[in-house]
């Protein structure tokens, strides 16, 4: 009976051996571990007009204003930022300039052109555009950029011309104004 109880004691001691060791090597502090690290990039941008920039006007104030249309070259216009490619189109609000007291003359007249300002985008891609209520593309790019300035021009040189706004003038206004608002939008590309 002692072999009996001898050989159950010492089975016991072994399994308790076992089992202890196994739980030791289970509950085993870890000395490293992993975290997955990302960076994630949204699109991000902007686009502003020149703030001493925010009223263009095409002024017709000498026969040969009349004769050959106007236009005028607003300088660095337009500053964007974009983390990558990008499209800015140009739209207008109404189908035509409306002066308060009657009168229109239709936004297709004028057309805008874009040209690198004293920020430069190498891969700029110029358009030229009439004046729409549909968004029309003007500056197209695949690269991105902080601070990109550029110089806008609006024309009416074509349309303007050869007397075409000779009845435009409504008296007794000082000066008569037709007026749209033209915007800009930033899209990726």
């Amino acid at each position: 009976m002692r072999t009996k109880n001898f050989f159950s004691i010492a089975a016991l001691i072994i399994c308790g051996l076992v089992c202890v060791n196994s739980v030791k090597a289970e509950g085993t502090p870890s000395k490293t571990d992993n975290v997955t690290l990302n960076i994630k990039f949204k699109p991000v941008q902007s686009i502003t007009v020149n703030p001493a920039q925010k009223t263009v006007d095409l002024k017709y104030y000498t026969l040969e204003n009349y004769r050959d249309g106007v236009s005028t070259k607003m300088d660095d216009h337009l500053t964007v930022f974009s983390t990558g490619g990008f499209v800015v189109s140009v739209s207008t609000t109404t189908d035509k300039f409306v002066r308060s007291a009657g009168g229109e003359i239709p936004v297709s007249d004028i057309t805008v052109t874009a040209e690198n300002g004293t920020t430069t985008n190498s891969t700029f891609t110029p358009e030229e555009v009439s004046l729409s209520i549909a968004p029309k593309a003007l500056i197209t790019t695949t690269a991105g950029g902080n601070e990109l300035n550029y110089n806008i021009t609006y024309n009416n040189t074509v349309a303007g011309k050869d007397y075409n706004y000779i009845n435009n003038y409504i008296h007794p206004d000082a000066e008569s104004v037709y007026t749209a608002t033209v915007t800009y939008t930033i899209a990726t590309n």
